[in-house]
């Protein structure tokens, strides 16, 4: 196994994870140690730079997936009677997949630079 197969379960693994917390009761959440603002933008950050580095072949696709991603996690709130999704909370969310991924891709810029 290589370390962007481990990459890529590690990946898949914490969408799910965004995905059930996204749906999840309040209740059951860790507390917040930063503003929840700063929470949905920095989840999506890191959520994408992990799609960027398991496939760094794909930016485009990443980038699409991420963002369509990050709006899906806010519409999938409309399941739980106690969620309300926000047009605001989906700009953060998006805007944190696209800089997630585009940080992503230049840090692979940078590997692949210095391996060459």
């Amino acid at each position: 196994m290589s370390i962007v197969d481990i990459v890529r379960a590690i990946a898949w693994v914490s969408l799910a994870t965004v995905g059930l917390v996204t749906i999840a009761p309040l209740r059951w959440r860790a507390p917040m140690v930063v503003s929840a603002q700063v929470d949905r933008v920095m989840t999506f950050v890191l959520l994408a730079m992990l799609f960027a580095f398991a496939y760094p072949n794909d930016r485009r696709a990443v980038a699409i997936f991420c963002i369509l991603g990050a709006v899906a996690s806010e519409l999938s709130q409309l399941i739980s009677p106690r969620r309300h999704p926000k047009i605001t909370d989906a700009l953060l969310k998006a805007f944190g997949a696209l800089a997630g991924v585009l940080i992503g891709a230049v840090i692979v810029q940078f590997i692949s630079f210095e391996h060459h």
